[in-house]
């Protein structure tokens, strides 16, 4: 006799999502892509500095039963340090803030230790190139078990937007407005000129290859030239150029990670003239551009090439991970 005992069908999982920062990322996302979200996904809330998250709020979804997700899209080392009471109270999250990915190797590793115990997730690729996939390559081939070897790259978006445009005798000041006017830039443009932002995303990339070096050891060329960013950088930068690359008309800022046989990494970053021929020459202002070596084939760096800087590329790669956050959970 045919048994009558009928399945379960599986329940889908819901998901909450707590917007940590709606500032130009924040409100970029929840203006063009939540609308997009799955069904089983609802933002729940919006929070700042004077409404901050609490692990009542992440307690209170998972007591609805939700899944709690926790987007920080902000750009502030106080929301990162929060990371690991968040991932305990069982959020996972997904972040534009590159603190926390670059931060001190204790606290990253209690943050990883953290997402071990808890079994949660971290996603961050909009930490890097605005979501151009180069950790998740550099990760990949680690994991595969073909050592890295170095990368280099075009990794500040906001200076390859400017320096893709400018040509000498261009005010330095003009394009530097266009970019913060935009939205590409940091909102303190002296972020964007200093370098210390691209030296997190090596750090941060560093990592994925098994590496690991202090942001104050690597050799970062800062552009702030002078006390203001008017005429005065103009004139800073023009002396600069005329000095030190006289006959350059193009230049890129690139940033470089190698690692020698006994895991010592050299991270540095500079503006350096690129010919005509050279990869960097070709982009588009917003274009990002990485190469990839590793030990499988040392003659032959892999490419990995998108959309590197904005608003719309970084939230879209914010959105990415949000999917791939809920796919987990539905895949399994």
């Amino acid at each position: 006799m045919r048994s009558s005992v009928k399945r379960q069908s599986k329940t889908e999982p819901k998901f909450a999502l707590l917007v940590v920062g709606v500032g130009q990322v924040g409100s970029c996302w929840l203006e063009n892509f939540a609308p997009q979200l799955p069904a089983s996904a609802v933002v729940t809330s919006t929070h700042n500095s004077r409404n901050p998250l609490t692990l009542a709020d992440i307690e209170q979804q998972r007591s609805k039963g939700r899944i709690p997700l926790v987007l920080d899209l902000t750009a502030s080392e106080a929301v990162s340090r929060c990371y690991p009471d968040w991932i305990g109270a069982g959020a996972d999250i997904v972040s534009a803030n590159k603190y926390a990915g670059a931060a001190p190797s204790e606290f990253y590793q209690e943050v990883k230790a953290a997402l071990e115990k808890h079994q949660r997730q971290w996603l961050y690729a909009a930490t890097v190139g605005a979501g151009v996939p180069v950790p998740q390559t550099v990760r990949e081939c680690y994991e595969a078990g073909d050592s890295v070897l170095r990368v280099e790259g075009n990794f500040s978006g906001s200076l390859t937007w400017i320096f893709q445009q400018y040509r000498p005798g261009d005010k330095l000041s003009e394009l530097l407005r266009k970019a913060r006017d935009a939205g590409i830039t940091e909102p303190d443009p002296r972020t964007d000129l200093g370098g210390r932002d691209v030296a997190k995303k090596l750090l941060i990339v560093a990592r994925e290859a098994g590496w690991d070096f202090a942001l104050e050891d690597a050799e970062i060329q800062s552009l702030v030239l002078a006390s203001s960013l008017d005429d005065e950088l103009d004139a800073a930068f023009d002396h600069w150029r005329l000095t030190t690359y006289p006959d350059a008309t193009q230049f890129c800022y690139i940033g470089r990670l190698q690692a020698d046989e006994h895991q010592q990494v050299k991270a540095s970053a500079a503006l350096e003239p690129v010919s005509s021929d050279s990869p960097y020459a070709q982009l588009a202002p917003e274009r990002a551009y990485f190469r990839v070596w590793t030990a499988r084939d040392p003659d032959t760096p892999i490419p990995v090439e998108g959309v590197g800087a904005g608003l719309e590329a970084t939230a879209g790669s914010v959105h990415q991970d949000v999917l791939a956050a809920i796919g987990h959970y539905s895949n399994r």
